[in-house]
């Protein structure tokens, strides 16, 4: 594939390094009314993955000025924290309309595809993030019963944020041994989780390290919550 052209001729830049010369060049080519020759594929599209194309593609203005409007990110994952499943997808800023929905779970059932895994999380006897999702869920239940009664495992916890009038940091949840542990605890590391898987999915696909600041976080609310 030819590489892209920059302001000074052949950009020689690989993987998130060559992502981020592209956005550069972009904005310096839009500046100068010259239109964009980059051909650059998201890296998931070489591993045959198509993407999935919304119904109703949103159109992106393009009216904003190009130099004052540079991007910082390279990529937007958005986190859909569901009560029964949860899931990510993600779209880099070259391709916004191609989405992209993890599906290389850890853990389920062997050989099938799943763009959500389970709401569960599982913490040590210490009280440690131990796993998520289908990880979790196989994890513990492969446990003794003896010794499962000191792990703390937690599923479809979600909904607890809406059912409790009085939200505060000390705000419990109960694990399936009894035991309470701060919601503020479990959603954190529900979220760190999510936060390594991606920008591990993001790293292994563009050839380099994904950073955080790389990278626009979105979060879903569910309609019915008023706050």
């Amino acid at each position: 594939m030819m590489e892209s052209v920059g302001m000074y001729g052949f950009c020689g830049c690989k993987g998130k390094s060559k992502l981020k010369c592209d956005s550069r060049w972009e904005i310096a080519a839009a500046a100068a009314e010259t239109a964009p020759t980059s051909t650059y594929s998201s890296p998931a599209r070489s591993l045959g993955d198509t993407g999935i194309t919304p119904l109703s593609p949103s159109h992106i203005l393009n009216d904003a000025d190009p130099v004052s409007e540079q991007q910082t990110f390279l990529v937007v994952v958005a986190i859909d924290f569901g009560t029964t499943s949860s899931g990510y997808a993600y779209s880099f800023t070259k391709e916004p309309e191609c989405i992209h929905v993890m599906r290389r779970w850890e853990g389920g059932d062997p050989g099938v595809s799943n763009q959500k895994t389970p709401t569960t999380i599982l913490l040590t006897p210490e009280r440690k993030f131990h796993s998520f999702g289908y990880a979790a869920r196989d994890f513990y239940h492969d446990l003794d019963p003896s010794e499962a009664k000191q792990w703390l495992y937690l599923e479809k916890f979600k909904m607890k944020l809406h059912t409790t009038g009085d939200l505060t940091m000390d705000t419990d949840l109960t694990a399936a041994n009894g035991k309470k542990v701060k919601a503020l605890e479990i959603f954190a590391y529900a979220l760190q989780y999510f936060k390594e898987q991606a920008l591990k999915e993001l790293s292994d696909q563009a050839g380099s390290d994904f950073e955080n600041s790389d990278v626009r976080w979105v979060i879903t609310v569910p309609a019915i919550w008023k706050q």
